[in-house]
């Protein structure tokens, strides 16, 4: 993995494995919710998963109503094999990654705006905020880093470029 020191390869290595562990989220818990199978006697573990914390932590995803099964539709079928090629292209320090990674930050605030909204002021909010906060805030924190480290990748490929 290209980097600029030991700091930098940890950060690289630790933001790398987060977004394995998003598609790893979006494959299967996003799946299931796409799909419509989270219940308590879903077939599915990950269903049942969502719906046993949802009745706990937050309802609007054991409700998982129809703009949440699209939504999590993306996320399992977009996102997550996103997930996989950005962690590739960190891993490898690829300048390319920093144009997907703008997009990716674009829709994650689209979609964690309209998301923490309808949790915050619907018509089923989350009974504890804190909890909230705790599920979603990586959604919006990784991106943002991502693009970061993606935009050193490729101001670094451009200096390398110009010295050559």
């Amino acid at each position: 993995m290209p980097s600029a020191g030991p700091a930098r390869g940890l950060i690289d290595a630790l933001l790398a494995i987060t977004l394995v562990a998003f598609a790893l989220t979006s494959f299967g818990f996003d799946r299931a919710a796409a799909l419509d199978l989270v219940a308590a006697d879903s077939p599915d573990p990950f269903g049942r998963w969502l719906h046993w914390y949802g009745i706990r932590f937050d309802p609007l995803v054991a409700a998982n109503p129809l703009f949440l099964r699209v939504m999590s539709g993306v996320s399992a079928f977009v996102f997550g094999p996103f997930y996989l090629w950005a962690a590739r292209a960190l891993w490898r320090g690829d300048p390319r990654l920093a144009r997907p990674a703008e997009i990716y930050l674009a829709l994650m605030i689209y979609s964690m705006v309209v998301h923490v909204a309808v949790e915050l002021w619907g018509e089923l909010p989350a009974p504890d905020r804190v909890v909230l906060a705790l599920v979603y805030a990586p959604y919006l924190v990784v991106p943002f880093a991502l693009v970061r480290r993606a935009r050193a990748l490729h101001s670094a490929k451009g200096r390398s470029s110009a010295g050559a």
